[in-house]
Parts: C-alpha cells; structure tokens; sequence
C-alpha cells in the first residue's frame, strides 16, 4: 500500500467512525444527522481526486449502514443519494473556484446538494407534498450544520493541512 492509499484508508475509515459516532449523538429528530462525517471528505478536496472522494464517499455510506443495520433499505438508498449529489456537485464546483472558496461556501454547497439528493430520493418513498416539506425543514438545519462543518474545516486545514503539507501555519 502507498501512501496516497494510506491517506485514503485513513479519511475514508476515519469519515466512516464519525458517522457511526453520529447515531450517539441525540437528536430530536430521528432521521437528521449533524454531517460531522463529511468533515473528511470535505478537507479531502485539497489532497484526492474525484475517484478517490467518491471511494471514500461510498465506503463511509456502506459502512455506516451496515454498522446501523439499514443497509439496503430505504433509509440507505435515501443517504447514498444524498452523498451522491454531494460529491457530484460539491467537488467540480471546488474545482473550480478553488483559490477563491473557502470550506464554509463548500459546506453551504454540499448540505444543499446532500440534502436535495435526500429529497429527490425520499419522493421515491413519501408523497411528494410529505418529501417536500420535510426538505424544507433539513435544508434549513442542513445550512446551519453546513456551515458549521465548513467553519471546522477551515480551523483544522489551517492548523494541520498547513503546516503538514508547507510546513508552517497560516
């Protein structure tokens, strides 16, 4: 294994502990997650491609579920959507305005994205009227728990990315 498979195992497993760490966290609504699992693949962005988010994207999602015991149900089919639509919309737009976007304009972008994947799977299951109102309500808290993310991301990018990757902290 290299090393560029060693970081990969290393954000996908670490991406994959956060979000089974997640189900402990209370919520007063079952089905909403704080997103804290994309923190990786977010900060991934600066260091792998689009093959290798998606890997990591993928093994977070199968592993989380299998670990939940959802794993092929509705409620996968929903989330695997949802991370789909992130990694497929958030990495071109880092892309390209990457010099001139910091993490918490990703993260507004990947919880708006993740969450409309959610909604345009969630119609597959619920009745539209239902789908709909419920994207109202997780694209609302999706934007708060967005920016938070993007926020910690850009603590820890400038705090450990800087100095490991140029050897000093800006």
């Amino acid at each position: 294994m290299n090393g560029s498979n060693n970081k990969i195992a290393l954000f996908a497993g670490l991406s994959s502990f956060l979000a089974v760490f997640e189900n402990f966290i209370p919520i007063p609504v079952p089905f909403l997650r704080i997103g804290i699992s994309n923190i990786p693949v977010s900060l991934g962005f600066v260091l792998f491609n689009f093959k290798e988010l998606l890997f990591i994207v993928l093994f977070k999602t199968i592993f989380s579920h299998l670990f939940r015991g959802t794993l092929f149900s509705y409620v996968f089919l929903i989330a695997l959507s949802g991370n789909l639509l992130f990694i497929f919309i958030t990495f071109p737009f880092y892309q390209i305005f990457k010099k001139r976007i910091s993490f918490i304009s990703l993260g507004l972008i990947g919880a708006v994205s993740h969450n409309l994947g959610q909604i345009f799977a969630s119609l597959i299951f619920l009745p539209a009227k239902s789908a709909l109102l419920i994207g109202y309500f997780i694209i609302s808290i999706g934007l708060i728990f967005g920016f938070a993310n993007g926020y910690i991301c850009n603590i820890v990018y400038r705090k450990f990315f800087t100095r490991a990757l140029y050897g000093q902290v800006v």
